[in-house]
């Protein structure tokens, strides 16, 4: 542990408390195609909260879920016109980088009004506990009066102060923005109240914003010249009666918009340092931006440093929803499946000289109320529900291939085949696995754009939760005690999406498929999908035909297959040397 961490947590440990958060499951944006478009990850509030709670930093009894604000409190700090161009698709769609017909515009706006309910009550709650409180989600320091940008449409921070203003609270402010980019909105809000003071530290130099304590730093500054600037900044905050601190997670290095380079070590000792400045005083944190698959560290360790136990470090290989998709599993299942089968009703019934129609189970195991139930669980069917589909309904039965489970919706007057999944047990080399032989998550109600194109053998854009099908798929194999999961991917884009989790099972074919990634890195998924399906790559300078053959995902890795496979896949990558026509 190093020692700066301990000095630093010996110093706000006297204070240690739980720290009360703000979350609901609506702070997840209603977007689909989010991921792909914008590089953002959808389930970025959702991977910090869970953290916290499987990790007891917070308690469920300290989740604390919003109400939304009321367009009277909006109207505080924007236009009456901008918040009317907010129905429109079209202007939100401009706001997030999306195609307008990705937008639920009432789904959207309810989120974005419970996130802005969230900082409100955050700020009465650290005015009331005289400390820090958190609220998963905000930030949106880019949304100005009369209009947002930047992923921004509704400036929290404003809205927060100008309804303390409205209910009696006249001390001073300070805004801690510690975002990657200025905080040119909230300024703009923020101007015509002569007690708050604006402090800035970002690495994008847009021009003079008035009133702010900007700090301009080079792009791609290390921890080391941050830190020396962040003191320097926080030297200079005056003293105030309540704060606000964006500790953004876009600050680091690698990030696909921020222009900084801090480590994970880096930003926790910048979160130590406003802890440190704030103590005592009441604050309201908030994560503003973060464009990074780690990003969702960032705040999670700001959370850790409120609560005294900022010397925790976040393992690396830590997956969020791996861990809560594990956790509900364990709720609805507390005992392993027994070896030998028990008697059910239909046994019972054909004992007493009746007879019921069979009830089919995926599998021979899942049965239609079991799956429903799992989805609800997950958090599956309030997403889908949040895109525009209700009722639901599942369907499951035996195909010649597998048994099937379909989930249907209804949406615009008719019924959508949402997810349509084809399960078999399935023997690869030595072992049985869960094959996938098919699975499609579909969005009909959707439509393909240039942000979001249409990908081959897509009929209809994707439902953006391959990752929970993944991981549900995963569990069931567990649940099954089966080695893991396998499927057959019959594009080049599948196995590329799917390569974090999966390799080929054959050990030449995953280095020939690792040799085709490196030599069409330079080219766009959507381009090098198309050239491999239409034969326009070649191997070696030979034509190449897509080998469509099976991936698989252990439960428990092989160890003793591990280092001969790595010899067999780094010697066929050598060898293969892939080019495209022309």
């Amino acid at each position: 542990m190093r020692a700066w961490l301990e000095e630093w947590n010996a110093r706000l440990r006297p204070n240690r408390a739980r720290v009360p958060v703000f979350y609901d499951e609506s702070y997840r944006l209603p977007f689909y195609g989010l991921e792909l478009s914008t590089g953002l990850e959808p389930r970025l509030v959702d991977f910090t909260t869970w953290y916290l709670l499987e990790t007891g930093v917070v308690r469920a009894e300290e989740v604390h879920r919003p109400r939304p604000v009321s367009y009277a409190q909006l109207a505080r700090v924007h236009d009456g016109a901008y918040l009317e161009s907010l129905g429109h698709p079209e202007t939100l769609a401009r706001i997030f980088a999306v195609d307008p017909s990705e937008v639920p515009v009432d789904t959207l706006l309810d989120s974005l009004r419970r996130i802005c309910g969230g900082t409100v009550e955050a700020a009465r709650m650290a005015l009331a506990r005289r400390g820090p409180v958190a609220n998963l989600a905000g930030g949106f320091h880019h949304a100005a009066p009369n209009h947002g940008g930047g992923f921004c449409a509704l400036n929290d921070i404003a809205v927060a102060l100008a309804s303390l203003r409205a209910e009696g609270f006249d001390g001073s402010t300070v805004v801690v923005d510690l975002d990657a980019h200025p905080p040119d909105g909230t300024a703009a809000c923020l101007a015509g109240d002569p007690k708050v003071w604006i402090g800035s530290l970002s690495a994008s130099d847009w021009g003079a914003i008035a009133g702010v304590d900007e700090v301009v730093l080079p792009v791609g500054s290390g921890d080391a010249e941050y830190l020396a600037k962040l003191e320097a900044l926080l030297g200079r905050m005056p003293r105030a009666r309540l704060a606000f601190v964006l500790a953004g997670g876009d600050v680091l290095g690698g990030d696909r918009f921020g222009r900084l380079g801090l480590s994970l070590e880096g930003v926790r000792r910048r979160d130590f340092a406003v802890a440190r400045a704030l103590r005592g005083l009441p604050s309201v944190w908030l994560p503003g931006g973060g464009y990074h698959e780690e990003s969702w560290k960032v705040f999670a360790g700001s959370v850790l440093v409120l609560s005294g136990r900022g010397h925790r470090t976040i393992h690396q290989r830590f997956d969020p929803l791996s861990a809560r998709f594990q956790h509900f599993s364990r709720m609805l299942a507390r005992e392993p499946l027994p070896d030998w089968e028990p008697i059910t009703l239909e046994d019972l019934e054909g004992s007493l000289g009746h007879t019921l129609p069979h009830e089919p189970r995926v599998l021979g195991f899942y049965t239609v109320h079991f799956l429903e139930h799992a989805l609800f669980r997950y958090g599956v069917l309030s997403h889908l529900e949040r895109l525009g589909y209700h009722p639901l309904r599942l369907e499951v039965g035996p195909t010649g291939v597998g048994d099937r489970a379909q989930l249907l919706g209804m949406a615009d007057g008719r019924e959508h085949l949402l997810v349509d999944c084809v399960l078999e047990r399935r023997r690869i080399g030595p072992e049985d696995y869960l094959f996938v032989n098919w699975l499609t998550l579909r969005h009909p109600r959707a439509r393909f754009s240039a942000v979001r194109p249409q990908l081959p053998g897509q009929e209809v854009p994707g439902l953006g939760l391959s990752r929970e099908a993944g991981e549900m798929l995963m569990l069931m194999a567990e649940r099954l005690k089966l080695a893991g999961v396998a499927f057959r991917p019959m594009w080049f884009h599948l196995a590329v999406v799917a390569r974090a989790r999966f390799r080929y099972a054959e050990p030449t074919r995953q280095g020939r498929f690792e040799a085709l990634m490196r030599d069409m890195a330079h080219v766009p998924l959507l381009e090098a999908t198309r050239l491999v399906s239409e034969g326009h790559v070649w191997l070696n300078g030979e034509r190449y035909a897509w080998e469509a053959q099976d991936m698989v995902s252990r439960r428990v890795p092989l160890e003793d297959d591990l280092e001969d496979d790595s010899r067999a896949i780094a010697a066929e990558r050598e060898r293969c040397r892939f080019t495209v026509d022309g």
